[in-house]
Order: structure tokens, then C-alpha cells, then sequence
């Protein structure tokens, strides 16, 4: 939350933080485009999405009270006649006791409830003409909606780049455990070692075939492959190394490929691989969407063999044929905790 606390403290140092109307309309502004960042998601779970907006409500509060001991409660009833008043030896105006200090706009309204029976000894009437002819500053009309609006856009980025699923890629490119069974959009793994098989920040592990295309490209914090392939032979192949597939000998194995589709239209991806002296795991295919997602298929690795060589996972950004690409964020493997 630190992200849109921050946006928050922006708004509020560009703005009147201390009008109340003006803080209420940041923090609706936070809140409406936290909520379209959550719908967006898939990948979160109902639980996850309100434990975040709990957190959500947690920091507003958090800065609403910063400004509670500077928040004077008025409670005014209307002025009766025989009230007790007194003159100010200065204006020479009637005010009442607990008359706060309060804005400009406060002071012309209680001017008019009053009751102007008594002579002040200047003229009156010449004051609240003055205040009458006083136009309000355009950057209340036009300057904070812009703000608020520029705000909200700020936080929406944020928010994306805070809770995107793709986070957790760039704190750890793999899952430091994980679970033998496919994972559900948003649960956490747990209880495996993974192995890295590809990793962005070594490109050497892939090669193109065809007219495909692959491209090292950065997001943030977080570095992936963005694959493209034009026709059904255009593939793409990242090696396994012959020292991780004699770790798999006599275990079943779950292969994750960690991807999602950058222009957010949906395409098939296929996944074959040959895995030299453990074969191949045939073809799979899957259907990737703009939500960052594990891509799971497992495989039986008999036991008292050898590789004897090196194997490769081949990818096909688009069975289709059209070019449509896939961003591959990381390839590992894992096996049953023993």
C-alpha cells in the first residue's frame, strides 16, 4: 500500500488537504481506481481482493487522522434575540462567545443570520458589496478536477504495478516452493523446490526458428522474453541443461511455463518438448490471456536412467498463425518434497 499512500500524500500536498470535501474526493478517486485494478485481476482470489482493500481502508484511516486534531467540530444554533452578546473593542461588531476561527466563505454566511439592529459605526452594506463583486479563483473550478483526475490515473498505474501478478516475478523470479498440483489463478505454491530452467536475465538458453521472433524487453522492475511466432513451423526453444533432467531420473516432475499475453487478446499457445533420453512430453496447448499465469503440465522420469544430452522446451506463440505474441517470464521445474 505504500504506492497509493504516497499518490494519496501527493494529491494532498497539490491540493486544500485540510477541506475536508477535498480529501473525501481523493480518497473516492483512490478507491475507484483500486477497485478497477481488483476487477481487472483475475488472478486474485475474492479473499485476496477484500484482505487489499481492508489494507485500502487501513491507510485512509491512517491519514485521516493526521488531520483530526487540526479539525475544529462546529455546533451552532441559530442566534436568538435574547442571547448574550458582546463588542468587539476592535471591529466594533457584535460576535458571539465560542466563535471559532473560521474561512471567508463561514464568515459571510453568519453575517447574514445575524441581526443587524444596532449601529456598527462603518458601513456595513460597503463590505458585503466588496465581498458580492469577489469571483472565485478559476483553480477551483477548473485546477483541482484536473488534479483529481491526474491523481486517479496515477494511482491506477500504481496500483497495476503493484498488484499485478507479475510482482512476484520481480522479487523472485521463481516460486521458492510450490504444490505438485496445478495452481488455481492467485494461489500461492508451496511445499516444492523449482528449478530454473529459464530466467529473462539469461537469453543464451533461447533460440529461434523460422520467422519467430524473441526480445529481451523490461517492464518496471521486471525483465521477460516477449516470443512471436508468424506460422505454425516459427517456434521458439529454450534448452534444459543435462544436469537438471538427471535430477528428475526416477520422479515426477511439473514443468510451469510463467506467461501472459501482451496485448490483451486472447491466443493459444503450444508446448512440446524432448527431453533426450526421457523422451518428449507430446504437445499441449493452452490458452493465455493479459493475466499473468503458471502454465502446468507434469511428466514421469523413470528411474536408473541418464539424459545423455541436453533438452529443449519448443513454444508456439500463436497456433493460430496470426502473430500474435506471449511474454514468458520465467520456465522451471519442480519435483515431490521428499
Amino acid at each position: 500500500m505504500e504506492s497509493i499512500e504516497r499518490a494519496i500524500r501527493n494529491a494532498f500536498a497539490k491540493a486544500d488537504a485540510h477541506n475536508p470535501t477535498t480529501r473525501q474526493r481523493i480518497y473516492e478517486s483512490a478507491w475507484g481506481a483500486h477497485e478497477r485494478a481488483l476487477a481487472a485481476n483475475v488472478a486474485l482470489s475474492d479473499m485476496q481482493k477484500e484482505q487489499r482493500r481492508n489494507k485500502l481502508k487501513d491507510a485512509i484511516s491512517r491519514i485521516e487522522q493526521e488531520f483530526a486534531p487540526h479539525r475544529e467540530t462546529e455546533t451552532r444554533g441559530e442566534p436568538s434575540l435574547d442571547a448574550p452578546r458582546r463588542n468587539d473593542p476592535v471591529l466594533g461588531s457584535e460576535i458571539q462567545e465560542s466563535t471559532p476561527s473560521i474561512d471567508t466563505g463561514d464568515i459571510r454566511a453568519s453575517t447574514k443570520k445575524k441581526p443587524g439592529k444596532a449601529d456598527l459605526g462603518y458601513e456595513g452594506g460597503v463590505a458585503r458589496k466588496d465581498r458580492r463583486k469577489k469571483r472565485r479563483s478559476p483553480f477551483y473550478s477548473y485546477g483541482i478536477p484536473a488534479l483529481v483526475l491526474v491523481v486517479a490515473a496515477m494511482i491506477g498505474y500504481s496500483l497495476y504495478n503493484s498488484f499485478g501478478d507479475f510482482r512476484r516475478i520481480s522479487s523472485n523470479p521463481l516460486h521458492s516452493d510450490g504444490s505438485i498440483a496445478p495452481l488455481k489463478d492467485g494461489e500461492e505454491p508451496g511445499n516444492t523446490k523449482w528449478i530454473n530452467i529459464f530466467n529473462p536475465s539469461d537469453a543464451t538458453r533461447m533460440s529461434v526458428q523460422g520467422r519467430a521472433t524473441a526480445d529481451i524487453m523490461r517492464e518496471g522492475t521486471n525483465s521477460f522474453a516477449r516470443i512471436r511466432s508468424s506460422g505454425v513451423n516459427d517456434t521458439i526453444t529454450f534448452d534444459v541443461g543435462e544436469g537438471i533432467l538427471d535430477q528428475l531420473a526416477g520422479k515426477k516432475a511439473t514443468f510451469d511455463v510463467v506467461a501472459r499475453n501482451d496485448d490483451g487478446k486472447m491466443t493459444q499457445m503450444s508446448v512440446s518438448c524432448d527431453l533426450a533420453g526421457f523422451g518428449d512430453c507430446g504437445r499441449r496447448r493452452y490458452d493465455v490471456n493479459e493475466s499473468l499465469n503458471d502454465f502446468l503440465f507434469d511428466m514421469d522420469f523413470p528411474g536408473g536412467k541418464k539424459a545423455g544430452g541436453a533438452g529443449m522446451i519448443t513454444i508456439n506463440s500463436d497456433m493460430n498463425g496470426t502473430g500474435k505474441s506471449v511474454d514468458i517470464y520465467a520456465i522451471r521445474v519442480s519435483t515431490a518434497a521428499e
